[in-house]
């Protein structure tokens, strides 16, 4: 028999469901936004890291492929390759080469790091814009000495001497001579056989080469010429020469300028003489 009380239906899982939904969803939300901004946080930290370490090595590897390259590199190659072999014993003399230095240039007798000056220069205006002459200043005093540079020319030529005399004065060429008689010169021959650059601005480390031999003392001639002893300069290799004043004799002044395209020829330069092939 029925009850006249009204049935009420207890609250079943169907009926609990959205309830529980709307508890879990929120809570199930945060987290995945927090596992979210920790993955771009780590994410954004790990490509940063990447790219610092990846600049890194960039540079670090250009840096030691550079010195590299600049160690390894032939700035003039050898054109006499394999004339050994055909000339090897041959009883050919060849007659003497007058050499000037390509680079000329001037530091303190008393810097000890030896740091070079750019070379002075004779400029002029012309038509064609400003033109530098071959014109070269020696300067050997107490206070400054001179470093010369010579490319050795030829095949077989390998016998050097230093040859020491002044300029002659001639209608287009004044070399402005300032001569103390009987100035003694040392002249040595430097360790770096290295070229030199003609412009030294910029340059890290422009400074003379450390002597290694002692080639001669002579006194600079107010007429003719003085030449060192001979010396070995090898063919297609650089010869880097300081000429300083030496103690022996505290008067010392040589000044001038000279030009490889004079005659007849004066100044510092080289003679090469012929020498056999081996």
């Amino acid at each position: 028999m029925r009850s006249s009380a009204d049935y009420v239906a207890l609250p079943s899982a169907e009926c609990d469901e959205p309830l529980l939904k709307e508890q879990v969803e929120p809570t199930v939300s945060r987290r995945r936004q927090t596992q979210s901004d920790n993955f771009i946080l780590w994410s954004t930290a790990g490509v940063t890291l990447t790219t610092i370490l990846s600049i890194i090595l960039f540079f670090n590897a250009l840096w030691n492929s550079h010195d590299e390259q600049v160690a390894s590199l032939v700035v003039r190659p050898n054109p006499y390759f394999y004339l050994d072999n055909i000339l090897r014993n041959t009883t050919q003399v060849f007659p003497p080469v007058v050499n000037f230095p390509q680079v000329v240039l001037h530091f303190s007798a008393e810097d000890p790091e030896r740091s070079m000056q750019l070379e002075a220069h004779r400029s002029g205006p012309t038509v064609f814009g400003t033109v530098f002459p071959d014109d070269r200043q020696i300067r050997v005093s107490a206070s400054v000495s001179t470093l010369v540079q010579f490319r050795t020319l030829d095949y077989a030529m390998e016998s050097c001497v230093v040859n020491l005399s002044l300029p002659v004065e001639t209608e287009k060429f004044q070399p402005d001579i300032d001569l103390v008689e009987h100035s003694m010169i040392d002249i040595w021959a430097l360790e770096d056989t290295e070229e030199l650059a003609q412009d030294i601005r910029g340059a890290l480390l422009a400074r003379a080469p450390r002597r290694r031999t002692l080639l001669a003392t002579l006194p600079f001639p107010a007429s003719g010429s003085r030449q060192s002893p001979e010396f070995r300069c090898p063919s297609g290799k650089f010869t880097t020469i300081e000429l300083a004043c030496s103690n022996v004799n505290a008067a010392c002044l040589v000044e001038f300028w000279q030009s490889r395209r004079v005659k007849p020829v004066g100044g510092v330069y080289i003679v090469q003489s012929s020498t056999p092939v081996s």
